[in-house]
């Protein structure tokens, strides 16, 4: 008894230590990212203000948000401190993509295609969000939802995947026990917070939009339709940027993530758009 007593307090102490290292190794890292990093036009100048005015019971929206206002909630605990929390985000965003790729069947290869790849570079400097939409992935479908329509522009084409897949596996029933908790969620931000998507108007004109639309939507179809048919999740994670009448540069961070499984392809892409980078600069 008191071998396996001793054996157990030693495991114990083990598990203190590893999760003291670890919280150390997080926060070393945060300080030094802090110092490094360039600012985030994108956290400091909406995502963090837009936190702070729904903090003090104002309307996130009249300040460049475009995002359903449950997007700010993650951000709730990194808004304190500006530097230190785009640090944090800037890590938050690392894992999430390595959890992501994981996920998918990516190889380690493909991992580092991901993090060097031209759009996510631009997610990363610039502290958006699509990492948040790809975090769905992670989640059960029915939350999962929450996050993949933080952007629709990155993650509609997975929304619409699943609930092809509730239709065939429950009918209406499950599409419904599917939708109910974001749908709810959807109707009482417009209650609270007026017709706010209508705000997403003026952002189809802007010049540094990325979108291809008109001429990308069969393509985006296609894809979808080749998801939807053969059951499988990337073609439809693919399909998103596709079909939207804007996205920005890192919006295309999904339809990278959805060829995680083809490294080949995924390296001779993001090969491709470096080029394009440096032609632009």
């Amino acid at each position: 008894m008191m071998t396996a007593n001793r054996s157990l307090t030693f495991s114990q102490q083990t598990a203190t230590l590893a999760v003291l290292a670890l919280v150390t190794i997080v926060l070393a890292t945060v300080t030094v990212l802090a110092a490094v990093l360039p600012p985030a036009v994108d956290w400091h100048g909406t995502f963090r203000p837009a936190v702070q005015a729904l903090v003090h019971g104002q309307s996130p929206y009249g300040r460049g948000l475009y995002n359903p206002p449950w997007a700010l909630l993650p951000l709730l605990p990194f808004a304190a401190d500006e530097v230190m929390g785009r640090a944090a985000l800037f890590l938050l965003a690392l894992v999430t993509l390595g959890l992501v790729v994981i996920r998918l069947g990516g190889s380690p290869v493909s991992l580092g295609l991901i993090v060097i790849a031209p759009p996510v570079v631009h997610m990363l400097l610039n502290g958006t969000l699509e990492w948040l939409v790809l975090a769905g992935l992670l989640l059960p479908p029915r939350w999962g939802l929450f996050a993949v329509l933080v952007k629709p522009q990155t993650g509609a084409g997975i929304a619409v995947w699943w609930v092809c897949e509730a239709w065939r596996d429950g009918s209406w029933r499950g599409v419904l026990t599917l939708t109910w908790p974001v749908g709810l969620a959807f109707l009482g931000s417009l209650v609270l917070f007026g017709f706010w998507p209508l705000d997403a108007r003026s952002t189809i004109g802007l010049r540094w939009n990325a979108s291809l639309w008109p001429w990308s939507v069969p393509v985006g179809l296609a894809l979808l339709a080749w998801g939807v048919w053969k059951r499988e999740a990337l073609p439809a994670l693919a399909a998103a940027p596709f079909l939207s009448p804007y996205v920005l540069f890192h919006g295309w961070s999904g339809a990278l993530v959805a060829l995680v499984r083809r490294p080949v392809v995924l390296g001779l892409v993001v090969g491709g758009l470096w080029i394009i980078v440096g032609q632009g600069l």
